[in-house]
């Protein structure tokens, strides 16, 4: 949703300037006459705010939490607090946010309830857990908890992303090798074979009618290539398509075992912090069940927080998914055994963050050799459709 920065009128006829979020202009000045403002003028902030789609870094959020948390930890009131991390944040996109929800404590509204205003910015775990720290009148130990909680999730994305890295740099550059090769370098050979009228084997005729195919049609081949893969992020994104592709990750040797981990840690960790903050656990459910990054088993949790609210507490519903490893679910039936779910859970969540970095070590161990043989393979049958004629070449000549 597009961000607009605008300057209004107020009842009193005094000049306000803010920022706010709305779908189109006209939107805008609705927004802004419930607030009781009058459009004077506005234009679109082009920069997207979204910690959910990262245009806000998680690593900027964190800061926040932790700085927020010593803020109120020294005495200062939220709006004093929420003014002086507007000032200092160096995130130019969650300084617009925290301008706007200054602007909205200060005509005395709650915290929870101006960051719930904000939904595309702050997590509904975030604010469900401010609004638990407003209660308890313990909101700096709340920010603690979450920035540590945001942190985990931090650096476990990092992990992922960065096994991942070294072999997608791999097969970018050696499929551009191959292609370079295939394009400029194996058309020369083509010409010396023709002119020297040698007898070509059938490998290097298969090779030189592919090479001689990607030179006549490489940018066809480039805008083909780039439409399916743009269709296949477009197709992603849909409902449907998101479905097939978290099934996918459920069902792909290698990556399923990462993916149960990574499911696992966040929600063993999520259940955790909001039972150890004091949440019901019906209530947790709930809010868990709009974590879960995974359709698949969203549409598992559902139904297993449909049972927990009829009273049969957690690790029945748990085990009847079938879904978690059965670690999970005997340390949770533990927990509720001996009242101490809250702790079973935080242990369990570091257990699964060690196996998710021995997931990544294993997986990255599989796809090294994979892509070995794939490039050595290519390279080699490159290099025997050239070296094969000039043999021959050589053996016609002696």
């Amino acid at each position: 949703m597009p961000t607009y920065k605008y300057t209004a009128k107020d009842a009193q006829g005094q000049t306000v300037q803010g920022a706010v979020e709305a779908t189109t202009p006209a939107d805008l000045r609705k927004v802004l006459y419930n607030k009781g403002l009058t459009l004077v003028s506005s234009k679109e902030d082009k920069i997207s705010i979204s910690l959910g789609q990262g245009s806000v870094k998680l690593k900027d959020f964190v800061i926040f939490c932790r700085q927020f948390a010593v803020i109120l930890n020294a005495g200062l009131t939220i709006v004093e607090g929420i003014s002086i991390m507007e000032e200092q944040t160096e995130s130019k996109k969650l300084k617009i946010i925290l301008g706007q929800v200054h602007e909205e404590l200060l005509k005395g509204k709650a915290f929870s309830d101006t960051l719930s205003e904000h939904k595309d910015v702050f997590p509904e775990f975030f604010i469900n857990m401010i609004r638990v720290g407003e209660t308890s009148g313990s909101l700096d130990t709340i920010l603690n908890r979450v920035a540590e909680y945001y942190e985990r999730e931090d650096k476990m994305i990092k992990k992922v992303k960065g096994a991942m890295t070294y072999p997608v740099i791999v097969i970018v550059v050696a499929i551009a090798a191959i292609a370079l090769l295939m394009v400029k370098v194996l058309p020369m050979f083509t010409g010396m074979f023709k002119d020297a009228g040698a007898e070509l084997p059938g490998i290097t005729k298969a090779v030189m009618a592919v090479s001689d195919f990607m030179g006549k049609n490489f940018i066809w081949l480039i805008i083909i290539i780039g439409g399916i893969v743009g269709g296949f992020i477009v197709y992603f994104k849909t409902e449907e398509g998101r479905y097939k592709w978290d099934y996918l990750k459920l069902n792909i040797p290698g990556i399923k075992t990462l993916q149960m981990k990574l499911i696992t840690s966040k929600f063993a960790r999520s259940m955790s912090i909001l039972l150890k903050s004091g949440i019901p656990i019906v209530e947790a459910m709930d809010i868990m069940s709009g974590l879960m990054e995974n359709k698949i088993a969203e549409e598992k949790f559902k139904k297993c927080e449909e049972e927990v609210k009829k009273g049969k507490g957690l690790s029945s519903p748990i085990r009847e998914m079938n879904f978690f490893p059965p670690l999970l679910v005997h340390m949770v039936s533990v927990g509720e055994n001996t009242g101490e779910l809250d702790d079973m859970l935080g242990r369990t969540a570091v257990f699964f963050d060690e196996e998710v970095e021995a997931a990544v070590g294993t997986l990255t161990t599989m796809i090294e050799p994979i892509l070995i043989v794939f490039l050595g393979g290519a390279i080699a049958v490159i290099v025997l459709a050239v070296m094969l004629p000039m043999v021959g070449m050589m053996n016609t000549i002696q």
